[in-house]
């Protein structure tokens, strides 16, 4: 993947990334401080843990296809990177209680899950394009050979 549909990938992951940390800071906030109340600067963390999370796809960055094991290499090293930076950016603001092993773990878990969840929409979407182009296809086909029956 290069160029543009680099880029556009790069947009897409970031939103649905937002979307599932926002989900997570949720779901994680409300088990291990359920009376905690934020300011206005508490709605910046799921941008800034999105584009933290966005930062490693240039790991997948190429210009020919990759073979199977290159592409699973890189998927983990994408995943690798994206633990450590994310867990870091967390835990280096001190709201956060990064003495407490359940929550490293909680936050760790939750950053998988969301990895995982991200690249089955992104498999989604890739999916619907690629039957939609198909269908297009196909109608081009028919089009084209009708064209030239009626010659």
């Amino acid at each position: 993947m290069h160029g543009k549909e680099f880029f556009v990938d790069l947009i897409r992951t970031y939103f649905i990334l937002v979307t599932f940390i926002t989900v997570g800071i949720l779901v994680m906030g409300s088990y291990f401080e359920p009376n905690a109340r934020f300011g206005y600067e508490a709605f910046a963390a799921p941008l800034i843990y999105g584009g933290c999370g966005v930062l490693p796809n240039a790991v997948m960055y190429t210009r020919r296809e990759l073979r199977i094991k290159e592409l699973l290499a890189r998927k983990a090293i994408q995943l690798i990177l994206i633990e450590g930076i994310v867990l870091s950016v967390a835990f280096w603001n001190t709201d956060i209680c990064s003495g407490q092993s359940d929550i490293v773990i909680g936050m760790g878990v939750c950053i998988f899950l969301i990895y995982v969840l991200a690249h089955v929409i992104d498999w989604l979407l890739a999916c619907i394009s690629a039957k939609r182009l198909t269908e297009e296809l196909r109608n081009l086909q028919k089009t084209a050979n009708d064209a030239s029956c009626t010659k």
